[in-house]
Order: C-alpha cells, then structure tokens, then sequence
C-alpha cells in the first residue's frame, strides 16, 4: 500500500486576541477541575480508610472525630466545585 501525499502541510494560524482569551479561560477551568479531582480523590481515599475502620470494629465516635479533622478539606473542595 503506498502513502498518498496531498502536497499540502496543516498550517497552524496566529493566535488572535478572541483565541487568547479562550485559551486563558480553558487553562484556568482546567486548573480547577484538577484541584477538584485532586481533593476529591484524596477525600475519598481517607473515607475508604475510615469504612475499613468501622468494619474491622473501631468504634463510630472515633471514626466521626477523625472526619471531622478533614471538614476543612470537604469545604475547600465544595467551594472549588461551585467556584466559576
């Protein structure tokens, strides 16, 4: 099988001010859904070792007392969520 070349090459424009502005915006909505995933993840890491912990019999007060050492991080990651 042979390659068919068209003789022509994607050229890519200059940016103008409308793409920069887009670009911008992308970038920083990017950023903050990162921030979200990343906090979320880590949320939910430290609940699954806190279900494993009420399963292997721990009592629910100490588990309750450790959640709320991480209420800092569920409120930054709401307020992340409803940022724009």
């Amino acid at each position: 099988m042979r390659l068919i070349s068209s003789g022509t090459t994607p050229r890519r424009r200059s940016i103008d001010e409308l793409d920069t502005d887009l670009l911008t915006t992308l970038e920083e909505l990017d950023e903050r859904l990162y921030a979200v995933l990343s906090k979320t993840t880590r949320y939910r890491n430290i609940l699954g070792h806190e279900i494993k912990r009420l399963r292997s019999g721990s009592a629910p007060e100490v588990v309750r007392a450790n959640l709320l050492q991480w209420e800092p991080l569920r409120r930054e990651i709401i307020r992340l969520a409803h940022d724009r």
